[in-house]
């Protein structure tokens, strides 16, 4: 029988006159792993807060099972500005240090509860928490853990977020939008983690492949009602698609009955009498039904206009240039031309350069070397990460239209204000809303309707996908693929630059610090491959390097204590034994080394999921630990043997 973890039984919630939550029942399992989807607006954020208690219901019954410990990452994490982020990653383990504290006081002073303390200090959890912190730190990518919050980019904060829930080993785990800011690596390592993570997890995320590598069961939030469906995205889609058929049948059936209601309806007006009155109370309800099934669905339609600046000959350029900050180089050496068409997806961690380099190209910034040259005819448009195009203080009416007017224009075209609007979302209602009383989702999408007015020939995006819904993006990638210009793009959303990219601009780390910048023709999926294979050739190089360098090793031990001078101690019979069988266990670990670095090297491995990928990868960092051991061990025993 399973055993239940969370349910909601009945429970209601209003915001003025709009009824987010509608009589919502769900049920969690311990070990599930629940997608939780649905529009910008939906009520998916404010589920989760008041699963945790920081927001109140207005009806019906939230339970968690007695003895859950429940953690929370938000969409922008709550943390101590005047922390470290080493202080931030103590906080789970504030009990157990200051009773590591007492007991060390209490044993100096041999007072009779350091017992009692020392079995506190086991049953909290041991004395390597600071160990187990600067893992979680390394897990992520946190580097400098002596940096202030304060001090830290968005990304850096989601990271020192998810280290410390790490460490809080919880047993419901509340996740919302935990891919946004954090850059693809980053992002594998949480789905693995996610994956071999025994807590029961419900997470909002609108990240397609993190949604197919990650969850067990789909919960889509619509019309203020929640629907589970079995299994991971791709099973969900194929159910929406049956429902939404089955619906597009239903509404074309009830409108035909609709259409004989009415046609009777007016064909026979001296017939209504107080008998045929139920089948005109069928015919309105038919109305009323009808036109409801209708209005259901995704309500953003929008595309780039048809008829953008003609491109030239030279479109954009980029020669050798090269940017570097603080004395370090952001981008070196990067050369890059477009061509018509292409769509450039700009892939790197956090503060590698992306965003540096489409403000480069816009002419914002300026190389340090090398040159950017736009053609006499390249319109450029820039979608700023910030969305700085939206002023807070202004209504969403105004944002499209800021002369003034009831109308725009689009694509040499004018339109009405509200037509416009309407394609994404807005409706007339919304019209005086300001920007700062937005939903993350709607100021997206308010700040696409406004770019789209632009004329341009050369899109700039950075992180457009960030709050959007599945079906915005959706839109978006139909618009950007329909689009007859160019576009350079930065994103993490894997999903998305396999349906848009046609080349990959990645930034990598270099050994000497700073990225190397290199383009690869294809989507997302295709680097990762080159990549994952150049990595491969890499690590199997430094491997046969280092063995080289072992065989010397191996070979002049025993010389090197006869040189020593002074006769070591003989081996005694159990290390005659014990070294008998080192070269044989070094022999098998070195050949299981070699078959992990062939698997881990195979993109296959991570087709059906990350857990095989992540148990190989385990299994090697515990094999080659292993072997560096026995491998001393060797050089001990055969200096001493003679």
């Amino acid at each position: 029988m399973a055993d239940n973890v969370l349910s909601l039984t009945g429970v209601h919630k209003v915001y003025g006159q709009r009824v987010i939550l509608d009589d919502v029942t769900l049920g969690l399992d311990a070990g599930d792993k629940v997608g939780l989807i649905g529009d910008n607006g939906a009520g998916k954020s404010t589920l989760l807060k008041m699963i945790t208690g920081a927001e109140g219901k207005d009806g019906g019954v939230i339970a968690i099972r007695g003895g859950v410990k429940v953690a929370f990452l938000e969409q922008l994490p709550v943390l101590d500005p005047e922390k470290t982020a080493r202080a931030v990653l103590a906080e789970p383990f504030a009990e157990l240090a200051a009773t590591i504290e007492r007991y060390q006081h209490a044993a100096a002073a041999m007072a009779p509860d350091a017992d009692a303390l020392l079995d506190r200090i086991e049953h909290l959890g041991g004395w390597d928490w600071a160990h187990k912190a600067e893992r979680a730190a390394s897990e992520v990518g946190l580097t400098d853990l002596e940096q202030p919050v304060a001090t830290m980019s968005g990304g850096q904060q989601k990271r020192v977020a998810l280290a410390r829930l790490m460490l809080e080993e919880p047993d419901l785990l509340l996740l919302d939008e935990p891919t946004n800011h954090l850059d693809a690596e980053t992002i594998a390592w949480l789905e693995g983690y996610l994956a071999q993570s025994p807590a029961t997890v419900l997470v909002v995320t609108h990240d397609r492949y993190f949604l197919e590598r990650v969850v067990t069961k789909m919960a889509e939030l619509r019309d203020g009602d929640i629907k589970v469906y079995a299994g991971r995205y791709q099973d969900y889609l194929a159910a929406r698609a049956t429902e939404e058929e089955l619906q597009k049948r239903t509404t074309q059936r009830r409108s035909q009955i609709l259409k004989a209601e009415l046609d009777w309806a007016r064909r026979s007006p001296s017939a209504r009498t107080t008998k045929s009155r139920s089948r005109l109370d069928r015919a309105y309800a038919l109305e009323d039904e009808v036109r409801e099934l209708k209005a259901k669905g995704p309500t953003v339609d929008f595309q780039f206009a048809d008829e953008t600046p003609r491109l030239g000959k030279t479109i954009l350029e980029l020669d050798g240039v090269g940017k570097r900050y603080d004395g370090q180089p952001i981008v070196s050496d990067l050369s890059l031309l477009m061509r018509k068409g292409d769509r450039l997806g700009i892939l790197g961690p956090n503060g590698s350069g992306k965003t540096t380099l489409l403000r480069m190209v816009t002419g914002e910034e300026e190389p340090d070397t090398g040159r950017v040259v736009r053609g006499g005819a390249t319109r450029i448009a820039y979608f700023d990460q910030h969305r700085t195009l939206l002023d807070p203080s202004e209504t969403v009416r105004r944002t499209v239209t800021p002369d003034g007017g009831d109308d725009v224009f689009f694509g040499g075209q004018s339109l009405h204000v509200a037509s416009w609007l309407e394609r994404f979302g807005f409706r007339t209602q919304h019209h005086a809303m300001r920007v700062a009383s937005l939903s993350g989702g709607e100021r997206n999408r308010l700040a696409l309707a406004r770019f789209l007015l632009e004329e341009a020939n050369v899109l700039l995006l950075d992180e457009p996908t960030n709050d959007l819904d599945i079906w915005t993006m959706h839109t978006l990638e139909e618009a950007l693929l329909g689009f007859n210009g160019c576009v350079m793009v930065v994103t993490h959303d894997r999903y998305f630059l396999d349906r848009v990219a046609t080349s990959i601009l990645g930034f990598e780390p270099h050994p000497e610090g700073g990225f190397a910048v290199d383009v690869v023709d294809g989507d997302y999926t295709h680097y990762h491959d080159v990549k994952t294979a150049e990595r491969a050739a890499r690590a199997a190089s430094a491997k046969a390097k280092s063995e080289a360098a072992r065989a010397p090793a191996r070979e002049s031990a025993p010389a090197a204590a006869g040189a020593a001078g002074a006769k070591p101690a003989k081996l005694s019979y159990q290390e005659k034994r014990e070294l008998e069988g080192l070269e044989p266990r070094i022999e098998a670990l070195e050949t299981e080394l070699g078959e992990l670095d062939a698997t881990l090297s195979d993109p296959g491995v991570w087709a059906d999921g990350p857990e095989r990928g992540l148990a190989a990868q385990s299994r090697r960092d515990e094999a080659q630990k292993e072997l560096d051991a026995l491998f001393l061990r060797w050089e001990e025993l055969s200096e001493r043997a003679g």
